[in-house]
């Protein structure tokens, strides 16, 4: 039954995510770079003065016959930018399987695959920290249905699968903490004589629980180096657990090892990472941010802002707030009716709100979302997507803590007499009663009133549509020569159209072209520049043309009709 609910939660929140991707009609420029850089073949170039038919754009953007499951070309293109490999060889391969399409259901549909690991992981993780199964599909519904997560997988990035890594990696680290007296056992029943154990007998017996981690940290990196972020944040509250709370320096060693050995065997396997962090430009700039500190309150500000209106409709400080007060009153409770011991440890997990594994979870949730605070670019909404791993996180850690408050208050305990039992059930189910009711209100009102999910650019279907009614028509794309690559932007619009004539705007010279000047009307694309209007209207008096009506204004871009 408990597995059939689940199941129902995993299926709906697919079903609902469909549905939004139905919903998108356009992309961020970002994504074209996706599918360029993923899929390229010659190169994307903008000549002046010439035409380009479809099929020559189109090319850059999709996979060619025979051009498929390339991944060394992937790498290398990666490699010229800012960015690691991983992510785009997953896209690369899905697009492989549909050559000459070009699609957003390719980029969703990697996003869902991720999804849907990262959706069971995060329930391994609710599973491992014993929350009650109301919790547990609480949690798991507020992730599913979150705008957040939607727009995470909206978005033809990289993101969806770093949250995957991420909560991969919590995963593992609440393992090791928590299987960590078994091993002890283990050691203990192998070595009953000396209960000294060598180097190479320690890492034997720990392999199992650090080679996935040391597996994961090394696609974790690859995918995106925020990753780096979260690992050092949980790996440096793990070896301070394992080596100064449990007096274990041999474990500590070989864990510190082991993921020193997984991040240099990634640079190793793609040596233009350390350029990319050391030396890119997206290095540089994170760094000097990081170190900035007069930017910090203003960061924090802005990124617990975004947290706040779109992961939680607004409401964060308001579901604060109460837990702040339920967990006072609960400590004086708690204080006053006290039966937990440590010796009496694994049968009083449950009660214990703080627990080492939940503490380093909150830790590297925490770490991460600060780190990326400091160095994340600031680039309105769109900034949710470098904190949607921390999100994931931080509706969990938000299930468990409600769970262990609510088990602090003995909510559901069946000790006492028959009265008590009575009041404890009513309370139980009048609170999972109001968890429920405010979960689907806060969903509902991100989702359908606030309208937080990115990255769906509903605006952008009626230009595609102005673009597709007009295929036929002579069609001019004019850029600013310093900023050719925004040509990128106009992609889904460009695609619509037979062939489109390119122009420099800095470029004054006379036209020639038979076409420009038997045209008769222009749909004319123009990028800012400061020479714009000389440009537009040395083209409108090589075309005979006198009238010019703005059609749409976006980023960068105004469209025009000359007549």
């Amino acid at each position: 039954m408990k597995k059939c609910g689940i199941l129902l939660i995993f299926v709906l929140s697919i079903i609902v995510n469909v549905y939004f991707g139905y919903q998108k009609a356009g992309f961020h420029e970002d994504e074209y770079y996706t599918y360029y850089s993923s899929n390229r073949s010659v190169g994307l170039y903008q000549p002046d003065r010439e035409w380009q038919d479809r099929q020559t754009i189109l090319d850059e953007f999709v996979v060619k016959n025979g051009e498929g499951f390339n991944y060394g070309l992937v790498a290398l293109v990666q490699s010229w930018d800012v960015h690691p490999p991983f992510y785009y060889m997953i896209f690369h391969t899905i697009c492989s399987l549909f050559p000459g399409v070009f699609t957003k259901w390719t980029g969703i549909i990697t996003n869902l695959i991720a999804f849907s690991l990262t959706f069971l992981v995060l329930d391994l993780i609710l599973k491992r920290l014993r929350v009650s199964f109301l919790m547990e599909m609480l949690g798991l519904l507020f992730y599913g249905f979150n705008p957040q997560t939607i727009s995470g997988n909206m978005l033809t990035r990289m993101y969806a699968w770093l949250s995957f890594f991420v909560a991969l990696c919590a995963y593992l680290h609440i393992r090791l903490v928590q299987d960590y007296k078994s091993m002890k056992t283990l050691n203990a029943s192998e070595h009953k004589e000396t209960q000294k154990v060598s180097f190479v007998g320690a890492l034997k017996e720990y392999g199992m629980y650090i080679l996935p981690v040391a597996v994961t940290s090394y696609l974790g990196f690859l995918t995106q180096y925020f990753y780096l972020f979260f690992f050092v944040s949980i790996g440096i509250a793990y070896t301070a657990w394992i080596v100064f709370f449990n007096k274990n320096i041999r474990y500590g060693i070989t864990y510190v090892i082991s993921c020193a050995v997984s991040l240099g065997l990634a640079v190793i396997s793609y040596p233009a990472s350390l350029h990319h962090m050391l030396g890119g430009y997206r290095g540089n700039e994170a760094a000097g941010s990081l170190f900035d500190i007069g930017n910090t309150l203003m960061r924090l500000s802005f990124f617990a802002g975004l947290l706040n209106d779109f992961v939680f409709a607004g409401l964060l400080w308001m579901i604060i707030g109460t837990i702040i007060v339920l967990a006072i009153i609960g400590i004086i409770k708690y204080a006053k009716d006290n039966t937990i011991t440590d010796k009496n440890y694994d049968n009083d997990y449950g009660k214990r709100v703080f627990t080492a594994d939940f503490v380093m979870l909150i830790i590297g949730t925490i770490g991460y979302f600060l780190i990326t605070t400091k160095t994340a670019l600031l680039v309105g909404a769109a900034s949710n997507r470098y904190e949607m791993p921390a999100y994931g996180l931080g509706i969990i850690i938000l299930a468990v803590t409600i769970h262990r408050l609510g088990v602090i208050w003995h909510i559901g305990d069946t000790d006492g007499d028959a009265e008590k039992k009575h009041s404890q059930k009513g309370a139980s189910t009048i609170i999972g009663i109001a968890l429920c009711c405010i979960t689907v209100v806060t969903l509902y009102k991100g989702l359908f009133i606030d309208n937080r999910v990115l990255f769906i650019y509903p605006e952008d279907r009626e230009k595609i549509a102005f673009a597709s009614e007009r295929h036929d028509k002579v069609a001019v794309v004019m850029f600013n020569p310093a900023t050719p690559h925004n040509v990128w932007r106009l992609t889904d619009e460009l695609l619509e159209y037979d062939k489109v004539y390119y122009m420099d705007e800095e470029n004054n010279d006379p036209l020639d072209d038979v076409e420009i000047m038997n045209a008769g009307e222009i749909i004319l694309y123009a990028a800012d520049d400061d020479n714009q209007e000389n440009a537009i209207n040395n083209l409108m008096q090589y075309a005979s043309l006198n009238e010019r009506e703005k059609i749409y204004t976006e980023e960068m871009w105004n469209t025009y009709i000359l007549r």
